[in-house]
């Protein structure tokens, strides 16, 4: 079984690619985005899973998923699961000062096991519906400065989530990013568009008609790691995702995660996860049995 791969929304290749809806569902089987999905449990209860992991949804629960991110959900027997869906390019938060403000640490995380979710409750609730209803109302309506509006409301939201779930700030006062440092968004949108293709640094020197040494440096200054690392980091979250939620083999995901040879993955793999992709499958599905999770594989 292979999750459904969906790459496109209503709008996306419009200058402003934001797409919002307030749908119903009682499941949602396993998938993946090319693009950021952000939701809100207005009514109903149920289970999503993320890479893996469940997670109760209820009312209040809101979930940030990120393109490499495998999900699948479902409402509890008799109920439905009433939800606020946003989709949008990952460009809308990469286009001004507030990615070097903290938005790259929603977009890139700062570590590979950070949750997708957090739960809103009592005034935190109260405050988070009605801004949501609002971003709803903005995106329904046709008023002046709409694409303004709803990334001002959208950067709310997002605000409200990382509040919510326990991230901190940046330990240093935010400053706008440098000329030479913008330059690096575009790249970076487009590495997590197409990290399951073949890329490197001197291809994307190319593209972006950067030269490879001052574009090495820009990701060793913005990130802290270097291109390949960046790059690596990415293919094995996927692959995580598709060692959890499917019964592939092994030397089939490090293909399907855009990994060229066996012998680069796991390596990779052994250095990021600090285990084999055999051992972090078997160890993942032991503990949902231990903790009498239901899995793919039951």
């Amino acid at each position: 079984m292979y999750p459904q791969y969906m790459f496109e929304f209503p709008n996306i290749d419009s200058d402003f690619p934001f797409h919002m809806k307030k749908k119903t569902y009682t499941s949602v089987s396993s998938h993946r985005h090319d693009f950021i999905e952000f939701s809100l449990v207005l009514e109903g209860t149920g289970t999503e899973r993320i890479n893996g992991t469940e997670h109760e949804l209820l009312p209040g629960s809101m979930v940030l998923l990120l393109p490499y991110q495998i999900h699948e959900y479902r409402a509890r027997a008799g109920e439905s699961l009433v939800m606020f869906i946003c989709n949008f390019d990952m460009r809308l938060l990469t286009a001004g000062p507030e990615a070097a403000w903290g938005l790259k640490d929603i977009i890139l995380g700062k570590n590979s096991s950070q949750p997708a979710y957090t739960q809103l409750q009592g005034e935190a609730y109260s405050e988070g519906l009605a801004l949501w209803e609002r971003l709803y109302r903005e995106h329904e309506g046709a008023l002046a400065w709409r694409p303004i509006m709803l990334r001002a409301l959208l950067l709310e939201a997002l605000s409200l989530y990382v509040r919510s779930s326990g991230a901190h700030a940046p330990a240093s006062q935010p400053q706008p990013p440098s000329r030479a440092a913008k330059s690096i968004w575009p790249v970076v949108q487009y590495v997590y568009e197409h990290y399951l293709d073949a890329l490197s640094l001197g291809a994307l020197s190319e593209r972006f008609q950067i030269h490879p040494t001052r574009l090495s440096k820009q990701f060793g200054e913005t990130f802290g790691i270097h291109f390949v690392d960046l790059l690596h980091e990415l293919r094995v979250r996927h692959a995580c995702s598709l060692l959890l939620s499917s019964d592939l083999p092994i030397s089939q995901v490090a293909y399907e995660s855009g990994f060229s040879s066996f012998p680069t993955f796991s390596r990779a793999f052994l250095r990021i996860r600090g285990m084999t992709p055999r051992e972090y499958r078997e160890r993942q599905l032991k503990d949902l049995i231990r903790h009498d999770k239901p899995s793919f594989y039951s």
